[in-house]
C-alpha cells in the first residue's frame, strides 16, 4: 500500500511528497523496497547479519539426544524422520540456542531448516544462512548453459523449495524445481536423458538440469521478461498469454498487481526480490529490479543491459 501511495503522488505531480514516500519504503529489502530505491536511483538497502559461532553453546547443544539425532538422521538421508526429530529437538530452545541450531543445519548442507528456522523479525538479516548458495557449481552450469541469469535460477529454487531436495507438493511437483513428472519426462527426452521414473526428480543435479531447461522455455516464450516467465512457471503459460492479452499494455509493476491468482502474484515478486538478494549474494552489486521488469529484455532469461546498483548498509561500520 505505501508504494502505491507513493506512486499514486507522483502520478499527481506532488514529488516532493512522492520522494518522501520512496524514502521512507527503499530502506527495506524487499520487492517494493527495491522498486522504490529505483524511483529514486538510489542504492539498495541490505544490512546483512551474521550468527558468530559459539563452540561452548554449540557443544552443549551437540550433547542433548533429540539434536544429535535430528542432526544424524539428516547425514545419513533419512529426511522424513529428520525433520520430525528436529521439530522436536526446537521445542523449548531459547533464541540464542536457536540461531546456533540453525548454524549448526547449515554446516551440515541442511538449508531448508535454517530457512524454515530464521523467518521472522531481525532474523531475516541472516541472509547467507536464508539465501544459500547451495549446489553452486549446477546451478551456475546449467544456468549459463540455457542463457539464465544464474540469480534467477537459484531464486526460483528458493520460492519453489527453500531447498528441500525431496518435497512433493498437493499436485505431485517434485523436488528443487517443483517439476511435474510429466514435465520432467518432456525436458529428460529433449536433453536425451534416459527417463527412468519421478525418483529422478529427486536428485538435486537432475532436478536443476531438468528445471532450468524448462524455465528457459519459459523465458523464450516469453521473449525473455524473467517476471512473465516466472508467472508462468508458477501458474503455466496458457494464463499468462490471457493476462498478456486482456491488459499487456499496463506498466509491469501495475500487471504484476493485479495478477487474478494471488499466489502466482505473491510469487513472481518474491522471485523477483530473491533475484535481487541472490544477484547481491553472487555479485556484491545488482541489477536494478526496475530493469528485470521490462517486457522484453532482451536474450532469454537475462536482464536488459543496465547499470549496476550499489548495495549499502546506513551506519555500518567499514
Amino acid at each position: 500500500a505505501r508504494y502505491w501511495r507513493a506512486r499514486a503522488l507522483a502520478g499527481l505531480r506532488r514529488e516532493a511528497d512522492a520522494r518522501s514516500a520512496y524514502g521512507t519504503l527503499a530502506g527495506e529489502a524487499n520487492f517494493h523496497g527495491f522498486l522504490a530505491a529505483d524511483q529514486l536511483e538510489a542504492p539498495y538497502v541490505i544490512c546483512p547479519k551474521d550468527i558468530a559461532p559459539d563452540p561452548v553453546r554449540g557443544a552443549a547443544l551437540l550433547e542433548q539426544t533429540d539434536v544429535a539425532r535430528a542432526l544424524e538422521l539428516h547425514a545419513v538421508g533419512w529426511r522424513v524422520e529428520a525433520n520430525r526429530a528436529w521439530d522436536f529437538a526446537r521445542v523449548g530452545l531459547g533464541d540464542e540456542d536457536r540461531r546456533q541450531l540453525a548454524l549448526l543445519a547449515s554446516q551440515q548442507g541442511w538449508h531448508d531448516r535454517v530457512v524454515f528456522a530464521l523467518s521472522s523479525g531481525d532474523d531475516l538479516r541472516h541472509y547467507d544462512l536464508r539465501f544459500p548458495l547451495a549446489e553452486r557449481e549446477t546451478v551456475e552450469r546449467e544456468a549459463n548453459r540455457n542463457s539464465l541469469e544464474p540469480a534467477w535460477a537459484f531464486a526460483l529454487i528458493r520460492a519453489e523449495s527453500a531447498w528441500q531436495p525431496d518435497v512433493r507438493s498437493e499436485a505431485n511437483a517434485l523436488g528443487l524445481m517443483q517439476l511435474l513428472p510429466g514435465t520432467g519426462r518432456q525436458m529428460a527426452r529433449q536433453l536425451g536423458l534416459d527417463w527412468q521414473g519421478t525418483s529422478m526428480l529427486l536428485d538435486p543435479q537432475t532436478n536443476i538440469r531438468l528445471g532450468t531447461r524448462y524455465l528457459a522455455q519459459q523465458a523464450e516464450r516469453f521473449q525473455g521478461s524473467t517476471w512473465l516467465a516466472s508467472a508462468a512457471y508458477n501458474a503455466g503459460p496458457t494464463p499468462v498469454a490471457r493476462w498478456l492479452a486482456e491488459r499487456g499494455d499496463l506498466p509491469a509493476d501495475v500487471f504484476i498487481e493485479t495478477i487474478p491468482y494471488r499466489e502466482t502474484r505473491e510469487y513472481v515478486t518474491r522471485v523477483e526480490a530473491f533475484s535481487v538478494i541472490y544477484d547481491w549474494r553472487l555479485n556484491g552489486q545488482v541489477r536494478p529490479l526496475s530493469s528485470r521488469l521490462a517486457i522484453s529484455a532482451g536474450a532469454s532469461g537475462r536482464p536488459a543491459p543496465s547499470a549496476r546498483r550499489q548495495v549499502i548498509c546506513p551506519g555500518a561500520s567499514g
